[in-house]
């Protein structure tokens, strides 16, 4: 039996019993799952600290593996996330990204860090939702080892510098030339790649410089949510229905 402090981000919840809630909570240390007993009661000091997008230092009590959430210092809510569909939408998207990526036990440090910036610029600032959704899914990949192949062929190495056709193919890696196109792959254009090239340069702290024009936003957004996709294996359903420009 021992107690953890750790900072995090809660990235998932579940219900169960009457006034219970499973968390799943993103810290330096991956992601943890910990009971919040009780959270639900309207007067409970675990209510704040239950909800998604919630920041904060988490206090864990630890048993026999299993964690309860024994205390929180709410330091985010990040609430105007709640108030807009565009940019809840966007932010669940992050979060199906980080549920994904993250593995209890592994080094979370960078992905928590990115998490939290993309977090703020969505609630408190004019940057498009998309965008940082975007530069998120981009650099969350990176971070945890997943880069895409942006400047050679993905399939045969091939300098795609100066190229006029090649798309990008998530079973390759990332951006393909002409000849390794497969007949469904989707056509991607060197303003795009370059984009991306340039998003994944960004520290956590710049990404609010990231305003992509609207043909180039249309392509990364194929392109980054399938290869999300393909890296963790799964749907990724929250950017769907999001259909701002």
């Amino acid at each position: 039996m021992s107690l953890l402090t750790l900072s995090g981000i809660v990235t998932r919840y579940a219900d169960y019993r009457d006034n219970d809630r499973m968390l799943t909570i993103l810290t330096e240390q991956g992601s943890i799952g910990a009971a919040a007993r009780g959270c639900r009661r309207p007067n409970s000091p675990l209510l704040s600290a239950s909800e998604l997008f919630v920041y904060g230092e988490f206090v864990l009590y630890e048993k026999q593996g299993k964690h309860s959430v024994n205390a929180c210092d709410v330091r985010e809510s990040f609430y105007p996330l709640r108030q807009d569909m565009d940019s809840f939408y966007a932010a669940a998207h992050m979060l199906e990204m980080a549920n994904g990526l993250a593995e209890d036990g592994a080094n979370c440090g960078e992905l928590l860090k990115l998490l939290y910036y993309a977090l703020t610029y969505t609630a408190y600032t004019d940057c498009h939702p998309i965008d940082m959704a975007l530069v998120f899914t981009a650099k969350s990949l990176a971070v945890m080892g997943y880069t895409p192949a942006i400047t050679h062929c993905a399939a045969c190495g091939e300098d795609l510098r100066g190229l006029p056709r090649m798309g990008f193919d998530p079973a390759s890696g990332g951006a393909v030339c002409g000849g390794c196109m497969a007949p469904d792959c989707k056509k991607i254009t060197p303003l795009s790649l370059e984009a991306l090239r340039r998003m994944l340069l960004l520290t956590p702290e710049d990404i609010k410089k990231v305003t992509l024009p609207e043909e180039t936003r249309t392509e990364l957004r194929s392109a980054l949510v399938g290869y999300g996709e393909y890296v963790l294996e799964r749907k990724l359903r929250s950017l769907s229905r999001l259909n701002v420009k």
